[in-house]
């Protein structure tokens, strides 16, 4: 794949100018390969934000099923309740990692999902810094 040098707009070999910017394509102006941390971070992102997800509605549906007939504590449903937002907010980062168009969006999700997951979540966070200059 090649990139325009200007906006990072992917293009081909064959034209001559950027169809997202209108720079010229020719003439000294190498194109720029993109990287893929902005992908690899959003995937990480989306991969384990939805894990946690998913678990966060398992606790959840245990403690309904464990507890019964009785009432929750107000304490034990918000703990599932505290872990899906950061969950929903790692995959939401992920999909704006992986179509690279806020990056601040996109480090939001990978901080969120320090805090469900510590191990990904710094691999995500650590690929979104380096990744800055791939995101519109």
């Amino acid at each position: 794949m090649l990139f325009c040098s200007k906006c990072g707009k992917e293009t081909t070999e064959d034209v001559a100018f950027c169809a997202g910017c209108g720079a010229s394509l020719a003439g000294g102006q190498p194109s720029v390969k993109k990287k893929y941390l902005s992908l690899a971070a959003g995937i990480i992102d989306i991969a384990a934000g939805g894990f946690s997800l998913v678990s966060m509605l398992f606790v959840a549906i245990v403690m309904v099923v464990v507890v019964g007939d009785g009432e929750i504590p107000l304490f034990m449903a918000l703990i599932p309740l505290a872990m899906v937002i950061p969950g929903v907010l790692a995959v939401v980062g992920g999909i704006f990692a992986l179509r690279r168009r806020s990056w601040v969006m996109a480090l939001i999700g990978s901080i969120a999902l320090v805090v469900t997951s510590s191990v990904p979540g710094i691999a995500a966070v650590v690929l979104t810094v380096m990744a800055r200059d791939e995101f519109e």
